[in-house]
Order: structure tokens, then C-alpha cells, then sequence
């Protein structure tokens, strides 16, 4: 474990992060003053800065106790008024490494979980993986900072370094420069690779939130990326091991040890108990492993976990539908296999089913690709398989 209190200036990044995504989701919208990374502690948040009302103050102040385990006992006499007075509520509490972030899972399908991570150990993984990234120059982020991955890596890594965070947005100029880390989720690798033509020098690249495609990886390195990392792990557990490309497997972080469970199966342990793998792994020794196959079912869509037999459910119940199996796309978005009923023509039913998916579906949930036959496709074994 790593001792110490959360930087303020990783709490301002955090804080900041967790009020833009309560106020999106109130307003159904992006607000429209600044990017986050915009909020200095002096800006009001009232109306004379981010205009937020009465009532979305309140739901900013719910957002922040929320994740950061915080209470009105530590609030002022007055409510706050500047972002500033934000972060001296964040910080009256965490003080001491005696306390926690909260952290919710995707929630693509069902309800989020919350998962509390105590801030000695959040620190003592940044703490580790700042040594295995030193001599970078600032951390270029495509990930949001209220989330696990990007509370490691956009906030506290940099905190801890005492280097800047640029946000950059896929579809716009990256302005990368040597020195750089560049922090992404696979989707937005797929992106670069096939928007930059070369890196430049001494860049280094990290993914998570869903496997790295090692094409994709091997085209990135061959544009110039001087390292890049594949980091596992899920938002109950932080991080769990890391692979370096080209290897494909993936070796613990410090904290943690493979035991067997049984069946060839594994399970993780650290200092405050036993935890499960998100994935079967395949073993290598005591520290190696590789994953190869979700527990749940689920694959990632976009960094959020999607469940492809609970689309499939839905499809099911759509008029015109007799049938339906759903799989991930070679593209990361998920694609549908319909069995038609015969009720409706092909284009009929397609727009049916895509107005569905709009109003019962999550967008990472929505099927991208559609192909109608007869009767699902079926191996010799009668399993089914998948169909191009």
C-alpha cells in the first residue's frame, strides 16, 4: 500500500469529470461554456460562470458525494459558489489516505454498480505504473477522468508526476508531441491508426477498457508509437495486469496473485481477500496470464460492457421477428442475425428494428449491421456460429 492523500489536483480533474457527466445528464446535453479541463477553481457555477440552477447544483453537490464519499457535514454554512469551494469540500474529507472513490460500472444493460476503491490503493497502482512511464512530458487524454481508467491516468498519474493533461477529442487534431502518453480505449485506437500517419518521437500510447486488437496495435507501432501498453482490469477490481505489444500475455500489477479455483479456473487475491477474474485466463507461470472469455457473456462496446444474448432477448420481441442472434462485429459495435417471420419485408423490418433498438436499447447496445436468413446459422454440432 502507498500512503498519502488524494492531490488536490487530481480531485479538480475528478470533480470536474463527475459534474460535466450529472449536468449532461440532467440537460441531455454537453454544457455549452467550457470542457471541463476549463473549470478553474476561482469560476462560479452559478450564473455568472457555468450557469448552473438551483436545482442542478443540487444535483452537482449529489454527484460529487456520491464519488467521492462525502457528506453535508463537511459543507460550509453557505452552499458552494465557485468550483474552488468544490474541491475544499473534496478535499476536507480526503485529507488523510483514509478514505475512497466511488466508481459505478457501465450500466450498459441493468443497473450500475457501485464499486468503492480505497485511496491507498488507487494511489499505490498509480504510484507503480508512474515508474514504469517515466520520462514522459505531459498525458494527452481521449478518456473521460470520472471513470476508473481515467481517474489512474489522466488524474492521479499526472498528479503524481506533476505533468499537464491535454484533452483531445478523436476527429480533431491530436497536435501530438514527443514525450507524450497518450491515454485511449480501443475504439479510439482503431481511430488513430487510421487517421495518423506517423507518430512523433518518444511517443507512448495505453488502452483499456476492452481487449486491444493486436492488428490494430502492430499497425501503431509500425507508424512510430514507441511503446504501447494494454492495461487489464475492470472497474470492480482497478487494474489487474498489463501486456506490452507485441506480447499477447499480460503480466500481474504488484498487488495482485493468481490462485487456482478449480477446473483449470483462477482467481485473484490481494491483502484484503479473494476476488474474481472478470475473464477466464489461460496461465503462464505465477504471474503471467492471457483472457479468453468473458464470465458473463458480456463484450465491450465503446469501453462499456454489453451483453449480446440480452439484445438478442429484445430482437425476439419485436413484431415480424421469429428468431435472432447477436454477436460482436469485427468493427466493435455488435451485429444481429435475424430469422423473419414473414410478416414484413426485409426493409419494413429492418426499420422496425432499428426504431426499436432507439427506443429500448443503449446506444452501445444498438445492433450496426443486420443480415436476415432462414434459419440461424448452425454448425455440425447444431451451436451456433458465427456468419459473415
Amino acid at each position: 500500500m502507498t500512503s498519502g492523500s488524494l492531490p488536490r489536483a487530481a480531485a479538480h480533474r475528478i470533480a470536474c469529470a463527475v459534474v460535466a457527466a450529472e449536468i449532461r445528464r440532467l440537460r441531455g446535453k454537453d454544457l455549452p461554456l467550457l470542457h471541463p479541463d476549463g473549470w478553474s477553481e476561482s469560476l462560479a457555477i452559478g450564473d455568472k460562470g457555468l450557469g448552473l440552477d438551483s436545482m442542478e447544483q443540487l444535483g452537482a453537490l449529489g454527484a460529487l458525494a456520491n464519488t467521492f464519499d462525502l457528506d453535508d457535514a463537511m459543507l460550509g454554512q453557505e452552499p458552494p459558489k465557485t468550483v474552488g469551494e468544490w474541491i475544499d469540500w473534496i478535499m476536507r474529507r480526503h485529507a488523510s489516505g483514509e478514505s475512497c472513490l466511488i466508481v459505478k460500472t457501465s450500466g450498459s444493460t441493468g443497473s450500475p454498480i457501485a464499486c468503492a476503491h480505497a485511496m491507498t490503493d488507487l494511489l499505490a497502482e498509480a504510484a507503480y505504473l508512474v515508474t514504469r512511464f517515466s520520462k514522459r512530458r505531459r498525458f494527452v487524454a481521449l478518456v473521460p477522468a470520472h471513470h476508473l481508467y481515467g481517474i489512474i491516468w489522466t488524474a492521479l498519474m499526472p498528479a503524481l508526476m506533476g505533468l499537464p493533461v491535454i484533452t483531445r477529442t478523436i476527429g480533431a487534431a491530436l497536435d501530438l508531441a514527443p514525450g507524450d502518453l497518450i491515454v485511449a480505449v480501443p475504439d479510439q485506437w482503431q481511430s488513430i491508426q487510421r487517421l495518423s500517419a506517423r507518430f512523433p518521437d518518444h511517443v507512448v500510447g495505453v488502452s483499456s477498457a476492452g481487449p486491444l486488437n493486436d492488428e490494430i496495435a502492430a499497425d501503431l507501432l509500425a507508424a512510430g508509437l514507441t511503446r504501447l501498453v494494454d492495461i487489464y482490469g475492470s472497474t470492480e477490481t482497478g487494474g489487474i495486469a498489463m501486456r506490452e505489444l507485441p506480447a499477447t500475455m499480460y503480466d500481474l500489477l504488484p498487488k495482485w496473485q493468481l490462485l487456482p479455483l478449480g477446473n483449470n479456473d483462477s482467481q485473484l487475491a490481494d491483502y484484503r481477500g479473494l476476488h474474481s477474474l472478470p475473464d477466464h485466463v489461460e496461465r503462464v507461470g505465477d504471474r503471467s496470464m492471457r483472457p479468453i472469455g468473458r464470465r458473463d457473456g458480456a463484450v465491450q462496446v465503446g469501453g462499456h460492457n454489453v451483453w449480446p444474448t440480452r439484445v438478442a432477448e429484445m430482437l425476439r420481441t419485436i413484431d415480424g421477428v421469429a428468431d435472432a442472434a447477436v454477436r460482436l462485429h469485427a468493427n466493435g459495435r455488435l451485429k444481429a442475425f435475424i430469422v423473419p417471420d414473414g410478416r414484413y419485408d426485409p426493409v419494413e423490418l429492418s426499420d422496425r428494428i432499428e426504431q426499436a433498438a432507439v427506443d429500448r436499447l443503449a446506444g452501445p447496445e444498438r445492433p450496426k449491421s443486420l443480415k436476415f436468413g432462414a434459419t440461424l446459422p448452425r454448425n455440425a454440432m447444431g451451436k451456433l456460429e458465427d456468419w459473415a
